[in-house]
């Protein structure tokens, strides 16, 4: 018998499912061509992800840059391109993170989400536009039961 999938696990599995939907977007299409890839940090420190799309080459690419994006948020706390925005702004010291600024990813699709008991956990999408990788997990997010940090 199989163990109930955790959150996190939930999390993959609605943004598999709402993947396809975002396929029928031109520009996100274009962008992707069917490859991404999502990536997520549960609250115990697990990894769990998956990549989308037929190109290996291009959803390496995408796995890379979800992986960019997840690990600052778990560093953080912070969504990514919020970060950036309060570092730059001189709203937050960024040397208690140990992430170099060169390093800092930039790009929107990480974001911050607390489980019901108000645990952490970092999740990131990278394929499409960064305003829609935000989406597609926020969306997922709240089909499964999690918020957003700040949100």
């Amino acid at each position: 018998m199989s163990s109930p999938l955790s959150q996190a696990e939930q999390l993959i599995e609605e943004i598999s499912r709402l993947f396809p939907s975002y396929l029928t977007d031109p520009v996100d299409f274009e962008m992707s061509k069917g490859n991404a890839a999502t990536s997520v940090i549960d609250a115990t420190g697990r990894f769990h992800g998956r990549i989308f799309g037929d190109d290996k080459a291009r959803s390496r690419w995408c796995f890379g840059i979800a992986n960019r994006k997840v690990i600052q948020v778990w560093s953080t706390g912070y969504a990514t391109g919020r970060f950036e925005e309060l570092v730059y702004s001189g709203k937050l010291d960024d040397s208690q993170f140990g992430i170099n600024r060169p390093d800092f990813i930039g790009w929107e699709g990480g974001v911050p989400l607390l489980q019901t008991d108000g645990s952490f956990v970092a999740a990131a999408f990278s394929g499409f536009r960064g305003i829609k990788d935000v989406e597609i997990v926020e969306r997922a997010a709240r089909a499964v039961g999690l918020r957003v940090k700040g949100g």
